[in-house]
């Protein structure tokens, strides 16, 4: 059974230099990906309220998209909370798990120390692999997968601001023995992913000053005896990176095959929306209730969906014919990492439109590129910077190994 010292001992070894190149690359690209998604500003209200709350005037951590400051627990709150409150990178496990907190942990970690970049990138692709692990083989019965991120981030913090593994192992128990409540209400994920971002940099910053911690892992009545035993297989490589899906689309990662097969069905034939009299969706069962109507029609009428406004007039005459339906079929095959769809469309001149996805642009098989990527940043990030400034936004995270964590924030007021 896995313990904080094996965590800790895993995340402290993980080098920059020993990364494969491609991994390197991933992690660049979901740190945009996730600064994009934190502008995008999902729950405006909520996002603004927590800015206010944990703002300061002395401390020096960016929240991100605006003029203010915070300590770096806070900054991790607010800009995880931000980033998950959108369509953030997502481990596409049985039960999803977000990387948010972790991202905006081990990036507030490294503005406070000023942590080079190449660091900065190993303590990060140390953290997503402890992530996309324990999304995979530790189970969590009624606790929130933001449990996963609290110690991922932990462990990526704690490598980014230099503990050693005593200290670190310390760091992990703190923040493992906070296990979060599943609550069915997505307005909770936010705040979840916020307080284990924050309770990342509080228990690293506890263990850098000497506070110590049993291992609430494997120690009586610990994770082990809770939700059962488990073990994790850690790559140095940290190949798991990869797995931490980009979502190109403003809707649900189960919904994202279907949306991208909409945009493409129109783009390649002479669909007039007007003329779309039945839209028939067949997905698994698990996707049918997050699959939204309005989406899928915004999709086949605009062709793209970075961004979706909400209550279009225009596409309710499409929206009120949309079907969707589980098939046995295609939830059978959700079994095997896919999210299948068929999608079909009936005009009034009697022309049926087809198209079938399991897969998107950004799945863990179908890797994003620094294209697909920067898209969807500039689309996310419009109206809250220049061209100028998301220019240097974007070549700062893609030369992110001779930068470090205090420039990009320094472009993100």
């Amino acid at each position: 059974m896995v313990s904080t010292a094996e965590i800790a001992g895993f995340s402290a070894e993980v080098a920059y230099e020993r990364l494969p190149e491609d991994v390197r690359e991933a992690a660049k690209r979901r740190i945009l990906d996730a600064v994009g998604a934190s502008l995008r500003d999902g729950d405006a209200a909520q996002n603004e309220a927590i800015r206010r709350t944990v703002a300061g005037t002395s401390d020096t951590c960016r929240l991100w998209g605006s003029t203010a400051n915070a300590s770096a627990a806070d900054a991790a709150m607010a800009n995880a909370a931000a980033i998950e409150s959108a369509n953030s990178p997502v481990f596409l496990s049985p039960k999803l798990s977000t990387p948010s907190g972790a991202i905006a942990a081990v990036l507030a970690a490294a503005e406070r120390r000023d942590t080079p970049g190449e660091e900065t990138l190993a303590a990060l692709a140390a953290a997503l692999e402890i992530q996309g692990e324990l999304a995979w083989n530790a189970p969590l019965d009624e606790f929130h997968p933001a449990t996963h991120g609290t110690v991922a981030a932990t462990a990526g913090v704690g490598r980014a601001i230099g503990l050693d593994t005593g200290e670190l192992a310390h760091a992990i128990g703190m923040a493992a023995s906070r296990m979060t409540l599943e609550l069915e209400d997505a307005r909770y994920t936010p705040l979840a992913s916020g307080f284990g971002a924050s309770n990342a940099v509080r228990s690293c910053l506890l263990a850098d000053h000497g506070v110590e911690s049993p291992d609430s892992l494997a120690a009586p009545n610990g994770w082990h005896d809770i939700v059962g035993p488990f073990d994790l297989d850690l790559d140095p490589g940290c190949e798991r990176v990869r797995d931490a899906a980009v979502l190109p689309y403003d809707a649900h990662p189960y919904g994202q095959p279907t949306i991208e097969a909409a945009i493409e069905l129109a783009g390649e034939t002479p669909i007039d929306p007007a003329d779309i009299e039945t839209v028939l969706v067949e997905t698994f069962e698990n996707a049918t209730p997050v699959l939204d109507p309005e989406r899928i029609a915004a999709a086949l009428v605009d062709r793209e969906l970075s961004v979706h406004r909400e209550d279009r007039v225009d596409l309710e005459p499409i929206v009120e014919n949309i079907e969707i339906v589980a098939t046995d079929e295609f939830t059978d095959r959700m079994e095997d990492g896919t999210f299948p769809s068929r999608l079909v469309v009936e005009t009034r001149g009697e022309t049926d439109y087809e198209a079938i996805a399991d897969r998107f642009d950004g799945h863990p098989t179908v890797a994003a590129s620094w294209g697909t990527v920067e898209e969807k940043f500039r689309a996310l990030s419009d109206g809250v910077y220049d061209r100028t400034r998301r220019d240097a936004i974007v070549e700062t995270v893609r030369s992110f190994e001779a930068e470090t964590a205090t420039e990009l924030a320094r472009l993100l007021d």
